[in-house]
C-alpha cells in the first residue's frame, strides 16, 4: 500500500504555506493535499482529503485554533496536529495545545528544520490519522475528444507495472464511459451496484480484472442509470477503494460534472490532458480557474500534452507561457493509439516501445515519485 503522508495547511498565512510546501518537497512521500483559509471549510477538507498531518493556526480567521484542534482530535483520533502561532509560544500556549490534542505549537516565522522534523515524526507513526490510504489520481480534461480515457487506461497499466500494489481504474464518466470498451471488458456489475453496497468486504465483486492486472470499475451500463450514482456516493466509493488499492486512477469527465467535483474533493493528484491548440488551451485555462476556486493545490496538478504533432501543434514554450505551467509529458500523435483503442488492446501492451508508450511510462514514474516510490523522471 502506498503510504503518502497527506498534509493540510490551515493557516491563511501565505508565508507559512510556502515554507511548508518547500519543506515537503524535501521529504519523499509527503504532499500538501489542501490549503484552508476558513474555519468552516476545515472539517469537510479533513473528511474528504484524509490527512495524517494538519498545520493549524492558533487563530484561523475568527475561530480559535485550540478549539478547532480539540474538535478535530475528538472526531478524527490520531491526526497529527501542529498549531502555528503568530507570536512567541508561551508555556500556557503549549499546555493549551496539548490539552487540545495537538503534538506541538510552533511560532512564526517557521523554521524549515522544525517543519522537516515534524514531517519525519509524523511519517514514522503508522497510526497517524488512522489507516493509510492509497493514492487517488484523477485524470481530467477541459473538453471531450482530447484522448483522456485512452491516456487513463494506458497510465493505469503503466502504474501497475511499476509496483507490486493493486491498481484500480474507475470510469467516472457515468453517462458515456468507455473504459470497459477500451479494455475489451464486458462488465456485469458496475459502479452503480458498488455505490449501493459501499462495503470494503465485498467491493472486489464489482471490479473486473484486466489481463494487465488492473482492476476496472466500469460506468453504468445504461445512461439513465447514471442518475443512481449521486456525487456523495461516488466520493464514498472512491474512499472505499482507497482502503484496498495502492493507486486508484479515476477517469473523470466534464459530462459528469458533479462526479468530477466529487473526485477532486478526494484526489491527491490530478493529470490534466490538453492538446496544443488555441481552443483547447482556452478551455484548459478556464479549468485552472475552476481548480483554483476549489482550492485544489496547483502543485498537485500534472499538465500533459496529448496528440502532439510538430507540424500542427502550437510550440511547447508558447503554451507553457500562456498557461503559466510546465508540461511534465508530451504524448505524440500516433495512429496506432486510435487503432489500439478500437481493438480494445491498449497500446502500452501491444506495442510498448512506441514513443507514446514510452512517454506514458515516464509519466507513470512521475506519478510514483509523488509518493516517494521512485526517483522523479522528467519526461
Amino acid at each position: 500500500m502506498a503510504s503518502l503522508l497527506r498534509i493540510v495547511v490551515a493557516t491563511g498565512d501565505q508565508a507559512v504555506q510556502r515554507l511548508v510546501e518547500s519543506a515537503v518537497l524535501k521529504h519523499p512521500g509527503a504532499r500538501v493535499v489542501a490549503e484552508v483559509v476558513k474555519a468552516d471549510e476545515l472539517e469537510d477538507v479533513i473528511a474528504h482529503r484524509g490527512p495524517q498531518l494538519v498545520f493549524l493556526a492558533t487563530n484561523l480567521g475568527d475561530a480559535s485554533g485550540f478549539e478547532l484542534a480539540a474538535r478535530i482530535s475528538r472526531r478524527h483520533p490520531g491526526i497529527y496536529i501542529i498549531l502555528v502561532s503568530s507570536h512567541a509560544v508561551s508555556p500556557d500556549d503549549l499546555r493549551q495545545a496539548m490539552r487540545a490534542g495537538a503534538r506541538d505549537c510552533l511560532s512564526t516565522p517557521l523554521d524549515e528544520a522544525a517543519v522537516l522534523r515534524v514531517l519525519a515524526e509524523a511519517g514514522e507513526l503508522d497510526n497517524v490519522g488512522g489507516a493509510r490510504r492509497g493514492l487517488v489520481l484523477a485524470v481530467l480534461s477541459s473538453k471531450g475528444g482530447v484522448g483522456k480515457t485512452t491516456v487513463a487506461v494506458n497510465l493505469a497499466i503503466a502504474l501497475k507495472g511499476l509496483q507490486d500494489g493493486r491498481v484500480a481504474l474507475v470510469d467516472g464518466d457515468l453517462y458515456f464511459g468507455d473504459v470497459a470498451a477500451l479494455m475489451n471488458i464486458r462488465p456485469e456489475r458496475t459502479i452503480r451496484e458498488m455505490s449501493q453496497a459501499l462495503s470494503v468486504e465485498i467491493a472486489e465483486r464489482f471490479l473486473n480484472r484486466h489481463e494487465s492486472g488492473v482492476e476496472v470499475l466500469a460506468a453504468p451500463l445504461r445512461t439513465e442509470l447514471a442518475e443512481e450514482v449521486p456525487p456523495e456516493r461516488f466520493r464514498e466509493t472512491l474512499n472505499v477503494l482507497q482502503a484496498l488499492y495502492s493507486v486508484v486512477v479515476v477517469d473523470v469527465s466534464v459530462s459528469s460534472f458533479e462526479a468530477m467535483l466529487a473526485a477532486l474533493e478526494v484526489a491527491d493528484l490530478a493529470v490534466e490532458l490538453t492538446t496544443l491548440d488555441v481552443v483547447c488551451l482556452k478551455d484548459t485555462s478556464q479549468m485552472h480557474e475552476m481548480l483554483t476556486q476549489l482550492r485544489f493545490p496547483i502543485q498537485n496538478l500534472l499538465l500533459v500534452g496529448n496528440a502532439v504533432d510538430e507540424r500542427h501543434s502550437l510550440p511547447r514554450r508558447d503554451v507553457e507561457k500562456a498557461l503559466g505551467m510546465k508540461f511534465v509529458a508530451l504524448l505524440p500523435r500516433d495512429d496506432r493509439v486510435i487503432a489500439s483503442a478500437n481493438s480494445g488492446m491498449p497500446l502500452i501492451m501491444t506495442d510498448p516501445e512506441t514513443p507514446f508508450a514510452q512517454q506514458i511510462r515516464a509519466l507513470a514514474k512521475t506519478v510514483m515519485a509523488y509518493i516517494g516510490r521512485v526517483d522523479r523522471v522528467t519526461a
